[in-house]
């Protein structure tokens, strides 16, 4: 909320401003501006209204009464229309071999595709001067047709502005694509020989050009403004069949290196660089500012990369791929995602670089790895970054103050008091053992703590939130995480995976905007007296994990209270589960989870079980919940349910049994045989009681059958009038007090 009140007070400010300062400049572009919309707008109203065009063989254009005749020299033509709010695609044009133009059209708010083109005959298509804006998906969809030209489209507002696929020899040329939510062009799938020339790519919001697997394109002249040039390929050969020339970024030349050797790049022109297999590279005094990332480095050796500025670039500032020694001196990292990132890069020095709202991250490395890195006077936000390898028996308190800090092969090493925040990663600690974080507080961090490799690690009272993620924790054995709050942050508040013997106590989990906690592939996890509320999408979910015990927890205010899937030889005791849209409990495919004395009430199902086994539920409290207390699927067998309390749950009339349970599996057990003890039934109505479904149990113990009526003998005697009349008097007052008391009501 604080951002949409920081964003609406910055447009009223700039509003304000821009009306106290108008000036001649100004007045002459609105005028321009003025002129061009009136001139659009004008367009627009001498366009055709029509449905979406549908053409799957070359009949459909005389049967659509389309101009032309298919010929080169005339060829069939959708032209001029105005085709909007189609619930599916605006054209589709499949499987014709007839020449044809789609020029002149304006198509807005499609539900998916704006115009598809599939599996054209080579040379047979022309897509011209056409406005596309406001689709769901993607602007132009190009499949399987070669040798189309595509030229002065305007794709605006899209998921994608222009994607082609399996699509040879094309021309893309002179085409403008504008904000659009993913990618200016999506260009995928052994594209070859395919030439994209003097188009502008403009605020799209992550890639302005992506390639994928589409080596072989030939990428002249182009211009990107606040986004950038984005590459990626299977084989690292296939990087080197790209001639990409004389493109610019922001103004700024794109620079494309491969196989070079021995250049250097001083004068302040690149805004973005590739480097592919070269080195005794030299890369100075440039600005790389609002593209993807600053220097995308390959393969390639020997470089420097000193005293550039690295500024809001989407992903990264720099980014070294299996590169060796590599200096980094002496740069400034400004809001990017990742200021330095690099995966299996040794001999590297990283010096005397300043880091402001980003920082360094290692994506994939190993200790002999980092052994290999000299990382010395570097700061984060004006405070030292620490970087601490083969360090034992250190105390790292709040004599000094961290902008982030890395802990990498050490052991014994206490940090507290600590104040972290606008970074990427706060705290990162890998294939270290024995340490503990403490005391500290997380903000506005990408990742708040990421835990890897390690034994013996203790996170304890610790203020984490408005994160991205909070803490994630990876091959960890022994890792306690205690009395910290974890709180308002945008993904999962807590996530550990392939670790064993957790103990996650008295922690406070709120307000997350995704999971609160997320455990997956783990052995003997404890979850015990801790706080998890309001979280989005829910409140603990475990998969693929042994052992679990969560116990005194509470769990409110979410989609799910506790979701379990794949999970054995675990128990659930002792906790309050209430108040969920979906489900309080949801167990699936599980084996011997034994469910004690729980309080679950307030969510649309209690308790759902799929594809479940030999499993017990014993005094629990099921109560207020809209659908069924509890309920099984066909395949549950071989569970255990009795001495629970079922109140005022939904009643289930499925099977003509209004029951607060439900039960569609095998040998499923309502009672406990060897005590005879049931379940207790608020709405219970006769000595048994059936529960709803296709397993046609029942609870033949219930805890609360009624009184079986008192046998009474017929009377031999004269009645008793002096004894009877003052009875029937009474009785009659009394149903005469409550006819008259509800006819007030």
């Amino acid at each position: 909320m604080r951002t949409k009140y920081k964003i609406s007070f910055f447009i009223v400010i700039t509003l304000v401003f821009l009306t106290q300062n108008f000036n001649s400049e100004i007045e002459a572009l609105d005028e321009e501006n003025f002129i061009f919309e009136k001139e659009f707008e004008e367009r627009i109203s001498m366009l055709v209204n029509s449905p979406p065009i549908n053409i799957f063989s070359d009949t459909d254009f005389v049967s659509l009464g389309l101009p032309g005749n298919g010929s080169q020299e005339n060829p069939y033509r959708i032209e001029n229309l105005l085709i909007q709010d189609s619930f599916g695609y605006g054209i589709y044009v499949s499987g014709v071999s007839s020449y044809f133009v789609v020029q002149n059209c304006v198509i807005r708010n499609s539900l998916y595709e704006g115009m598809i083109i599939n599996n054209i005959h080579f040379g047979n298509g022309n897509i011209s001067n056409n406005l596309i804006e406001d689709c769901g998906n993607v602007g132009m969809l190009v499949i399987n047709t070669d040798g189309i030209l595509v030229e002065d489209n305007i794709c605006i507002n899209n998921e994608i502005g222009i994607e082609m696929r399996y699509s040879d020899n094309g021309y893309i040329f002179n085409n403008t694509c504008e904000e659009n939510r993913e990618s200016g062009m999506y260009l995928r799938n052994e594209l070859q020989t395919c030439t994209y020339e003097n188009n502008t790519l403009i605020n799209n919001n992550i890639y302005g050009m992506d390639f994928l697997q589409a080596n072989g394109s030939f990428v002249y002249n182009n211009s990107f403004i606040n986004n950038g040039l984005h590459i990626s390929e299977l084989v690292f050969e296939n990087y080197l069949n790209y001639v990409i020339l004389d493109n610019t970024l922001n103004n700024q030349k794109i620079g494309y290196f491969t196989n070079d050797d021995s250049v250097s790049l001083t004068d302040t022109e690149y805004g973005q660089i590739f480097l592919f297999n070269c080195s005794n590279f030299l890369i100075e005094n440039q600005i790389f500012e609002k593209s993807l990332f600053g220097i995308y480095s390959y393969e390639s050796n020997n470089c420097t990369f000193r005293n550039n500025t690295f500024d809001n670039n989407l992903a990264h500032g720099i980014d070294l791929y299996y590169s060796n020694e590599i200096i980094i001196d002496a740069n400034t990292f400004y809001n990017n995602s990742n200021g330095l990132n690099f995966i299996d890069t040794y001999d590297m020095i990283i010096c005397n670089n300043r880091f402001y709202s980003d920082g360094l991250v290692i994506e994939s490395a190993d200790v002999e790895m980092l052994a290999t890195f000299e990382v010395t006077n570097n700061t984060v936000n004006d405070k030292p970054l620490g970087f601490f390898i083969n360090e034992h028996n250190l105390d790292l308190s709040s004599s000094v103050q961290y902008g982030e800090l890395l802990i990498l092969n050490s052991t014994n090493i206490h940090v507290s008091n600590q104040n972290i925040s606008d970074t990427q990663a706060g705290f990162i600690i890998a294939f270290s053992n024995s340490c503990s974080l403490q005391e500290s507080i997380f903000s506005n961090i990408i990742t708040a703590i990421l835990v890897y490799g390690c034994n013996d690690i203790t996170i304890s009272n610790n203020v984490i939130e408005e994160n991205s993620d909070g803490i994630i924790a990876l091959y960890v054995d022994h890792l306690d995480i205690k009395n910290n709050v974890i709180s308002n942050n945008l993904d999962d508040a807590l996530e550990i995976q392939y670790c064993t013997q957790i103990l996650v106590d008295n922690n406070t989990c709120e307000y997350n905007a995704q999971w609160a906690f997320i455990f997956l592939y783990n052995s003997f996890l404890n979850i015990t007296n801790s706080i998890i509320q309001y979280n989005t999408f829910g409140n603990i979910f475990v998969r693929f994990t042994d052992n679990l015990l969560v116990y005194n927890t509470t769990s409110t205010n979410s989609e799910w209270g506790i979701y379990l899937a794949d999970i054995t030889d675990s128990e659930i005791r002792e906790s309050k589960i209430r108040d969920h849209n979906v489900d309080g409990i949801y167990m699936i495919n599980s084996l011997n989870v034994y469910f004690y004395a729980n309080n679950i009430s307030g969510s649309f199902f209690g308790i759902k079980v799929k594809i479940t086994d030999y499993c017990t539920f014993t005094h629990n409290t099921i109560r207020d919940n809209h659908q069924r207390g509890i309920s099984f699927d066909a395949q549950c067998d071989h569970n255990l349910i009795y001495q629970n309390y079922f109140i005022n749950n939904q009643l289930d009339d499925t099977t003509g049994r209004l029951s607060y349970g439900y039960d569609d599996g095998y040998n499923n057990t309502w009672y406990n045989i060897a005590t005879q003890t049931g379940n207790w039934w608020s709405n219970i109505e006769s000595y048994a009681y059936r529960i709803g479904g296709y397993g046609y149990s029942v609870d033949i113990y219930p805890l609360n059958p009624k009184d079986p009526p008192t046998p009474t003998n017929t009377p031999t005697t004269t009645t008793n009038l002096t004894f009877i009349i003052p009875t029937i008097f009474g009785f009659s007052m009394m149903v005469i007090f409550r006819l008259r008391k509800r006819l007030r009501i």
